[in-house]
């Protein structure tokens, strides 16, 4: 595949999957049988539990050999409870909704193999989403 390929398959998955929630198409644009393709489906659709609005813009994209990296703005209302979402850590429980809405930005990097999407790493601004939701965060004491 050409980088082009690569890039238009990584919007593909952002689009479809991440924004619109359509874990159907994780057959089609992942690697079957991978524990990417086996573990993502549930977190995506904790996250559309939690912010069922959520939407994805890409900012920025670059591919080179095997890799696509994407700049990304998330925006969301929680309008849905929290829970076990691995990008907040896990949570025992559920969270009750807050209704507020979200703003956050995120750097993911895909590795594709063979035209589909073999894993991704993701750096987000968790903190900063939480505390939007109005959680709030101290230091570990150090006595």
């Amino acid at each position: 595949m050409s980088l082009d390929d690569n890039k238009a398959l990584v919007r593909r998955f952002t689009d479809e999957v991440m924004t619109a929630g359509n874990t159907a198409a994780i057959a089609e644009l992942c690697i079957a049988g991978s524990a990417f393709a086996g573990g993502i489906s549930g977190q995506v659709m904790a996250m559309k539990t939690a912010f069922p609005d959520l939407r994805m813009t890409i900012d920025e994209i670059v591919a080179e050999g095997d890799r696509v990296a994407i700049r990304v703005t998330t925006h969301a209302t929680n309008t849905g409870p929290l829970v076990g979402l691995p990008a907040f850590g896990r949570l025992e429980k559920p969270e009750p909704p807050t209704g507020q809405s979200v703003t956050g930005s995120g750097m993911y990097m895909f590795t594709i193999s063979d035209g589909k999407i073999l894993s991704f790493a993701y750096e987000l601004d968790q903190i900063g989403l939480l505390q939007q939701l109005g959680w709030a965060f101290t230091a570990p004491s150090h006595t």
